[in-house]
């Protein structure tokens, strides 16, 4: 980091406390308002009670009370909770992957995370065949769709191991294994009957419909991983924006801080992804945000985006669960990402500089 960085990054300190805060109690705000959402009319009185009931042990008395109970905690809570970290997660991989590459139009499926992951996906549900033979269902979903997503950081990974590859060219063996894995999942899904393709569908573009509590501990052992492991390398990663002449004289060899970094990226997305489905824009548009009052020291820049992409798909839930019809939440947030980053696109051309 310059001398520039560190004294813009001194002047907005005292604006990045407040604004970090304000983003921590809107969260917390939305995170209790949200137990309450949901096709079953509940009030906030009842929800609140529902929790305070379940952490005292004391069992419902009524089936309405039941009801209440289970609407509260185990369909609202799961879904709160995976709202959050799944944000975060996808949020510090994009900002991550932006610093990275350099480039300000990368987020973590650019690498190809999300088609491998849905031709996983696809495979089990058109063709019933899942990469661990003894997990049927849901499981075998999960599976098939971890296990393929990072395909392509292990594609890459080994062809670095033969040849010196720049970000460009690892962002060009991504897509290209995207383009690869969306031509199978075209041809899987033409010949797919509606029931199974409608299922396709709804987990392509993201959904925290079916979430339990029981996937809440992967998902956030994934937010974790991507969370401390990038504080911890964020020195290193704020080098790279040197650029990778200057990183070698400072003692960071940017090849192989690029390499480790897509592997925690393609973990960690790839938890999420197997889970959730391709939730899209907030790895895009929250890094954008957050720059808005940090700048580019990855150290703020991280811990920003995180809470910006938690409060994305937050929101973006809580306006699913508040309209008929079971709409995902990756249109809600695609509706809400696209016109804000159309908005930085331009400013960015205006602007020329990242």
């Amino acid at each position: 980091m310059t001398a520039e960085d560190r004294k813009q990054y001194h002047h907005k300190r005292p604006l990045m406390i407040i604004i970090s805060i304000v983003l921590l109690v809107i969260i917390l705000a939305l995170s209790i308002y949200s137990l309450k959402v949901n096709s079953f009319e509940l009030t906030f009185e009842q929800a609140f009670n529902a929790v305070m009931n379940r952490i005292k042990g004391i069992q419902p008395e009524t089936y309405y009370e039941e009801m209440v109970d289970y609407v509260t905690i185990d369909v609202n809570g799961p879904r709160t909770v995976a709202a959050i970290l799944v944000g975060m997660t996808l949020a510090i991989c994009g900002s991550v992957m932006q610093t990275l590459t350099r480039n300000p139009l990368t987020d973590p499926y650019t690498i190809g995370i999300s088609s491998a992951a849905l031709f996983g996906v696809t495979i089990s549900i058109s063709l019933g065949i899942n990469i661990i033979p003894w997990l049927d269902g849901d499981p075998g979903k999960i599976a098939n769709a971890f296990i393929f997503a990072l395909v392509p950081a292990m594609a890459i990974v080994f062809i670095s191991s033969f040849k010196k590859i720049s970000p460009t060219m690892m962002i060009l063996i991504g897509i290209g294994m995207m383009y690869v894995f969306s031509a199978f999942n075209t041809f899987l899904k033409v010949n797919a009957d509606e029931e199974k393709l409608q299922e396709i569908y709804i987990w392509s573009i993201g959904t925290l419909t079916s979430t339990v509590w029981e996937e809440i501990i992967p998902i956030t052992i994934g937010c974790l991983l991507v969370l401390i492991s990038f504080m911890v390398l964020s020195k290193r990663i704020n080098v790279l924006l040197a650029g990778d002449n200057l990183s070698h004289s400072l003692g960071v060899n940017p090849v192989k801080l690029r390499i480790i970094c897509f592997i925690i990226i393609s973990v960690g997305v790839a938890i999420c992804v197997c889970f959730t489905g391709t939730i899209g824009f907030v790895g895009l548009v929250a890094p954008h945000i957050a720059r808005l009052f940090t700048g580019s020291n990855n150290k703020v820049l991280i811990p920003a985006s995180a809470l910006i992409g938690a409060l994305m798909i937050l929101v973006g839930d809580i306006i699913v669960r508040s309209l008929p019809g079971g709409l995902p939440v990756g249109v809600v947030t695609a509706l809400i990402g696209s016109p804000i980053f159309i908005y930085f696109l331009f400013k960015q051309r205006r602007n020329a500089a990242f």
